[in-house]
Formats: C-alpha cells, sequence, structure tokens
C-alpha cells in the first residue's frame, strides 16, 4: 500500500506539506500534543524541526495550520495558530462490499476514500471467501488516505457483518446501486440515483452474487442493479470505476459538502 511506505508518503508531503489527522480538540491558541506513530513519522521520517508548520484536522473543526513548539523524547507539540479552511464533509455515499484479499481489500479502501465516501461497510454475501479483517487496520488506511488526498473528514469504517443484516436496517431514502455484472448494459446511471439525495454502492465478491443475493437486495424498494460494461472487473477495479462514475454524474455540487 503506497501510504504504510514511510518513504514514499515523505516524499508526498514534502512535496505538499505535513498533514495529520487527531483527535484533539482544534482552536486558536491550543496546543496540540503528538504522540506515538504520529510523533514518530513527524520526527523520524518528515525530520519536522521547531518552527516549521503542520496541518491538523480532526474531522469538526476545518483544518488548522500549527508550529512546533516543543519536539521532546516521546512527544511534539503544535501551536494552533490559525484555521486554514472551513470543516467540509465528503457525500453521503456509503461503500458495501464482500471483503477481499488483503492488499487488493487494502487498494480499494484508499481510493474510495480518495474520492470521496463518508461510510465504509464490509459485508457477508453467500460467495464470500474472506470473512477475517481488521476493522482497525481499514480504519486506519482510510485516515492516512484522508490525510494525503486533502479531505476534512475520515470516513467511517464498521466492523464486519451479513449482508442480510445490513438490509434487514436499511435506512429509507437512501439508494442502494448494486454492480452486477448480470445486468443488462445500459450506459445510463440508475434513476433511483437521482432521486435520493443519499446511496451506498454494494460491490459483489470475487464469484459475484448469488442468486439468493440479488433476491434479497431486490426486496428493498430503494434497490437497482447497475452494470459497469461488459467486461467483468475485479471487485477492487469495480468499486474505483462505480464511485469514480458517480462522483462524475453528481459533480462537484455534491462533493466535499459544507458542514451543517
Amino acid at each position: 500500500m503506497l501510504y504504510s511506505n514511510p518513504k514514499l508518503r515523505a516524499m508526498s508531503f514534502r512535496k505538499n506539506r505535513a498533514r495529520l489527522f487527531v483527535d484533539s480538540p482544534l482552536d486558536q491558541g491550543t496546543t496540540v500534543e503528538i504522540t506515538g506513530q504520529q510523533f514518530h513519522y513527524l520526527k523520524n521520517v518528515l525530520r519536522i524541526r521547531s518552527n516549521q508548520s503542520v496541518s491538523l484536522f480532526n474531522g469538526s473543526e476545518g483544518e488548522w495550520k500549527t508550529i512546533v513548539t516543543e519536539i521532546a523524547t516521546k512527544k511534539i507539540v503544535l501551536f494552533c495558530e490559525a484555521k486554514t479552511r472551513e470543516q467540509s464533509n465528503p457525500p453521503d455515499f456509503w461503500y458495501l462490499f464482500a471483503p477481499l484479499k488483503k492488499a487488493r481489500l487494502d487498494f480499494a479502501v484508499e481510493k474510495v476514500t480518495e474520492i470521496g465516501v463518508s461510510k465504509i461497510i464490509p459485508v457477508i454475501t453467500e460467495f464470500t471467501q474472506n470473512t477475517r479483517i481488521s476493522t482497525k487496520r481499514l480504519q486506519t488506511i482510510a485516515m492516512e488516505a484522508t490525510e494525503q488526498c486533502g479531505g476534512l473528514k475520515v470516513p467511517e469504517v464498521v466492523p464486519l457483518c451479513p449482508l442480510s443484516e445490513i438490509l434487514h436496517e436499511w435506512p429509507r431514502g437512501r439508494a442502494l446501486i448494486y454492480c452486477d455484472e448480470m445486468a443488462k448494459c445500459s450506459g445510463k446511471i440508475p434513476s433511483a440515483v437521482s432521486k435520493a439525495g443519499k446511496l451506498a454502492i454494494l460491490i459483489g465478491p470475487e464469484g459475484g452474487f448469488s442468486q439468493k443475493d440479488r433476491e434479497l437486495i431486490d426486496t428493498l424498494d430503494e434497490s437497482c442493479r447497475f452494470s459497469l460494461g461488459k467486461r467483468i472487473l475485479r471487485a477492487e477495479t469495480a468499486a474505483v470505476a462505480a464511485f469514480s462514475l458517480i462522483s462524475w454524474y453528481y459533480g462537484n455540487s455534491y462533493l466535499d459538502q459544507k458542514a451543517s
């Protein structure tokens, strides 16, 4: 994975600027202590120095320019100097998927985060092969991707659960588009998408959806099948293609919405 390599990640930030997600409150004049892996990253990978700037965001209070005021043995202290961007959130798109092998799964989570999603939901379908995933690791990948792409809110990664449970509690008004190689290739965005202000895209496992899966999904009034073309795409490719297409369809007005 690109951003797990410290050297490559450092090159990305040196080209732009150091940028981190933190859980701390951010306000003018406050200080933030950086410890653990983020401390190691700033000190030993980026080789940050006193008086250099670091951009911080916490998912609710925008982006802040901070200044390094102290570099200790196990912590770096940052002083919040000024807000540089108001809070904005990604479009309210959910990514549902049957887990893949590790490297391919990491790639898919990283790329849909960069394109813009608000929630990442692994599900178990009838043909799902990999049922052992680390929610914590995927959350870290989503965080690093958000840091890199300039986003201000890290998508939530929820624990793995059966598709039937997710569909049983499906919220009204949220369109569910499931990308199915058995669907007719119409070349048009499903009409259900334009009627919903919120949507989700479901990508099946390597073996595709079973007939039982299709019948279950079709019970939802909000669901619709969609084809990504005549070729059979790998699941991670399908995820990137689907979210890129939907983002293009909605246009910039749906991307990075101002927080209410």
